[in-house]
């Protein structure tokens, strides 16, 4: 990776990919005027963010966009601040996974019928 500009955070994310591996990639946060854009590449994705207020919530639909593709126990640390390394410094940002949705309820009789292959 190049050299970091003063315009641009990196960051680390860490957490389980859509295939159930580990994986640490880095992120941009790349601030544009009055904006932030996020950016990931990890493997063939590559997710770009649209420009949003703050750099949080860049960050927030950067995650938001990889739990969509069913990725889990996602979090975060800043490892550079413009071109200041900061290592580990900075606190890990843990973000919960969204609930799985409700399966619909079934009847006992359906789970009778079910178990005898009615």
């Amino acid at each position: 990776m190049d050299s970091p500009s003063p315009l641009i955070n990196v960051y680390h994310i860490a957490g389980i990919d859509d295939r159930e591996r580990g994986f640490n990639r880095q992120a941009q946060v790349i601030a544009q005027e009055a904006s932030y854009q996020a950016r990931l590449r990890y493997e063939a994705l590559q997710i770009d963010v649209e420009a949003v207020d703050t750099e949080d919530e860049a960050l927030q639909r950067l995650i938001l966009a990889l739990q969509e593709r069913g990725h889990t126990q996602l979090r975060t640390q800043r490892i550079f601040q413009g071109e200041q390394y900061l290592g580990n410094q900075e606190l890990w940002v843990d973000y919960p996974d969204p609930e799985p949705p409700d399966e619909p309820s079934v009847s006992w009789l359906r789970r009778i019928m079910r178990f005898f292959r009615v």
